[in-house]
């Protein structure tokens, strides 16, 4: 059999076409074409091919070698796809030849080799400077050879096709040109990088020399050497006197002379740099030495500003990802402190039989809610066939990979075909998609109003309408777009609202809306409620959402909806999301949180399969519209528990929202000063007495200490935002204080609960009801 293979490896192009269309068994015969190869004691020649990117990977081994897969990969034949083969010294002697610029940055791990070679750098750099980025030192000379070969496997797993350059670290050559080649092949050796780098000038030209008669290629460095860098005085510009620049000249020459393939220079003066191009045979890479060089290398950590400690003058930053990730943990803490992560898309089941299996002893014993946990169950069991939710910013389809390249004419037509299906049924899909979208009025276009607006109309998720009697408001909607200014600083200019001081215009084409979102002070429950039962008249299966602080919103919209002889369902939501309108037609999110929807239809621990057939309706009409605000960026869950919903969010706004009315403080301030702080819980405490007299079962316990943690959170998240009642209180309006704390206050004498603490801030904010003219934000922030 071994005797059969050897003649078909040797002789046959049979096997080659095997290959080619069976790539799995590729790495199993490479190796057994080794053993060959190694047994026989000859030269082979030997083009695999991958049938995934179409390459052919030439090799000539001698018995002696130690021949791999991946070594086979670092050879190709002429008939691979250029953008996608190796680089080798050929390449870039090619590139520099045509006077095309190389391009070269640093790369420290798997993940960071991946993305530079996949970006199509020509090389990689795996530089000392993992000292500084990687691992905080405050200079590169700490870096050891074992760091540097360990940085360096990393990067070549992650790298296919880059040219890959290691750096010497400081001690590792300049003893002998003995001790420089026996480093440099262990570097080599140990990582399997394509070349080495190499501070110093003709000093160490020995050195380089005796490293290029071993074989390995040599990239020189010059100019500002980093482990040199005590011997400059720190990391200050080079060659800016005549005699300077005179010594870095000879530096290249030396270099040149020694045998290197390429030299970086570091800051030095454009003019230096470019001259030294001009006279030199090989090519020069630059790093803060001006735009006349063969090349350029950054520092990937520099350019991408993921290290913040300082940023040299010659780094342009091309992203600033360190942003971006503080943006991302702060969500993840945010999600997990408010237990909104994971959610039943990120968690395991089991089988309900086992599940009530398990629990019915323990329910017996009252240690647990058992209808509560397997309705949970029920949830995680529905959506574990669901995709990941993933940021749409962050999804992104690879058509590199999805469409494999065809392998002859017959079928070149069937993927065409294939392909033009898929485009067919993808446009089916956006005209389906464009008239299953609901339309949707905003009644109030205050802070939240614009917030929940800017959001749903951003991804054109809805057909948006905001009703609103702020006229410079919705005139600046109409002709410039709200304009949504982020967390983050960015700013979304969105022109897809269509904003009226008239309800009417929002029904005069015949079409009504499928949701009105009520989102306007309490005591203008009772104007939105008309303007509501209005917006709905015309639709029998529309649905009233309010996301209103305090108690008896949502009962009010239902009377006020009743009497008009309609029968439309009204929702409760709350949501712990900060905003602040901060001019007409600009809108800032201002502190992240969750929103919650709920339905008085839906109770507690009711398993959405044991539900009657129109409560199962509406179950998953309020699941869609939670997906809806998903979509839109508004972390949304469902609650099943209106009661505790409502008064979690009073007993929260109690405390928060009248504090900072009476101090003129964000939010986050309460939670810093020690006496807001006693207070707050002072509070917090009433309220929560209140409701476990009233049996209702708040979402952070009966805990007072668990329920001042929770609010705490909450102020935190929005440590920025500056409360609905203290923008009220600034503008003189009358606040939403009775239907909040006066609700509490109202509920605990009746029930004879010490309620003092709620009473007295209460009287404070209406005592603050005339309008403040010596008040207003600018003074607030100062």
């Amino acid at each position: 059999m071994l005797q059969c293979l050897r003649q078909t490896v040797l002789r046959s192009n049979t096997l080659k076409n095997f290959i080619y269309k069976n790539e799995k068994l590729n790495r199993n015969i490479v190796d057994i074409y080794r053993f060959i190869c190694t047994e026989k004691k000859q030269q082979c020649n030997f083009n695999l091919i991958n049938s995934k990117s179409n390459n052919s990977i030439n090799n000539n081994s001698s018995s002696g070698s130690n021949l791999s897969y991946s070594g086979l990969k670092s050879y190709y034949s002429t008939h691979v796809n250029s953008e996608d083969k190796k680089v080798t010294i050929l390449d870039l002697k090619k590139k520099y030849q045509e006077g095309k610029p190389l391009t070269m940055v640093t790369a420290y791990d798997y993940c960071s080799g991946k993305e530079v070679d996949r970006a199509g750098i020509d090389m990689i750099l795996v530089g000392d400077s993992l000292g500084m980025v990687m691992l905080g030192e405050k200079s590169t000379t700490s870096v050891t050879m074992d760091q540097v070969i360990h940085h360096s496997k990393a990067v070549i797993k992650g790298n296919k096709r880059a040219f890959v350059v290691g750096d010497m670290p400081f001690g590792s050559f300049e003893a002998s040109p003995r001790d420089a080649v026996q480093n440099a092949i262990r570097l080599v050796k140990e990582t399997q990088v394509d070349a080495i780098k190499l501070e110093g000038g003709k000093k160490h030209q020995d050195k380089i020399k005796a490293i290029v008669e071993a074989g390995i290629p040599v990239m020189g460095h010059i100019g500002l050497t980093p482990q040199s860098v005590s011997s400059f005085g720190g990391f200050k510009l080079q060659g800016k006197t005549a005699e300077e620049a005179n010594k870095i000249l000879e530096d290249a020459l030396a270099l040149q002379e020694a045998g290197c393939f390429a030299i970086v220079i570091e800051m030095v003066p454009h003019a230096v740099a470019t001259s030294l191009t001009r006279m030199l045979k090989i090519p020069t890479i630059g790093i803060g030495a001006g735009n006349g060089t063969s090349g350029q290398v950054l520092v990937y950590h520099d350019m991408l500003g993921m290290y913040s400690d300082f940023l040299p003058k010659f780094v342009k930053q091309y992203a600033n990802i360190s942003k971006h990730i503080q943006e991302a943990l702060s969500n993840f803490k945010q999600e997990v402190t408010s237990r909104s992560f994971p959610d039943s898309l990120h968690s395991f089941s089991m089988k309900e039989n086992e599940l009530n299996e398990y629990l019915t002893p323990l329910d017996n014993q009252k240690k647990i809610e058992k209808q509560q946990l397997l309705y949970e169950n029920s949830e995680i069991l529905k959506n574990t066939s669901k995709k990941s939710t993933v940021s749409t910013s962050i999804q992104e389809p690879n058509t590199t990979q999805s469409v494999s390249k065809p392998l002859d004419d017959n079928n070149t037509k069937l993927n065409n075909n294939i392909i033009e299906n898929v485009k067919k049924q993808m446009n089916s899909k956006v005209l389906e998609d464009k008239k299953k979208k609901p339309k949707v009025v905003v009644i109030g276009a205050g802070a939240m109003g614009s917030f929940f607006s800017a959001k749903l109309a951003q991804n054109n998720l809805a057909d948006l309408w905001m009703v609103s009697g702020w006229k410079e408001h919705v005139d600046h909607i109409n002709k410039k777009g709200l304009i949504l200014h982020n967390i983050g600083g960015e700013t979304q200019e969105i022109r897809s609202i269509k904003a009226t001081l008239d309800s009417l215009d929002v029904i005069k084409d015949g079409s009504y809306p499928d949701l009105a979102l009520v989102l306007v002070k309490s005591n203008s429950t009772k104007q939105a409620a008309l303007t509501a039962a209005k917006m709905i008249s015309g639709n029998p299966n529309a649905v009233v959402l309010t996301l209103q602080n305090g108690i008896g919103n949502r009962e009010s919209l239902e009377s006020c909806i009743q009497e008009k002889g309609y029968k439309n369902v009204v929702w409760q939501g709350v949501t712990s999301n900060g905003a602040q309108v901060v001019s007409p037609g600009h809108v800032k999110h201002t502190g992240h949180g969750l929103t919650y929807l709920a339905s008085p239809n839906l109770k507690l621990g009711v398993n959405s399969e044991m539900l009657q057939p129109k409560s199962k309706e509406e179950h998953q009409a309020l699941e869609a519209l939670s997906e809806i605000l998903n979509q839109a960026g508004i972390l949304t869950q469902l609650s099943y528990d209106v009661d505790s919903l409502v008064w979690g969010k009073v007993v929260v706004n109690a405390a928060i929202n009248p504090l900072s009315a009476v101090l003129g403080v964000p939010n986050g301030y309460l939670v810093q000063n020690e006496y807001s702080k006693q207070m707050m819980k002072k509070i917090i405490v009433e309220g929560m007495d209140v409701c476990k007299a009233k049996g209702i079962r708040l979402p952070y316990g009966e805990d007072s200490e668990e329920g001042f943690k929770y609010v705490a959170q909450i102020a935190e998240r929005t440590k920025a935002n500056y409360s609905s009642m203290l923008q009220d209180v600034i503008r003189g309006q009358q606040t939403e204080i009775d239907s909040i704390n006066g609700v509490i206050v109202e509920e605990g004498e009746k029930l004879d609960i010490p309620v003092q603490y709620n009473k007295m801030i209460m009287e404070m904010v209406l005592s603050c009801h005339k309008k403040n003219d010596h008040i207003s934000l600018a003074t607030c922030n100062k």
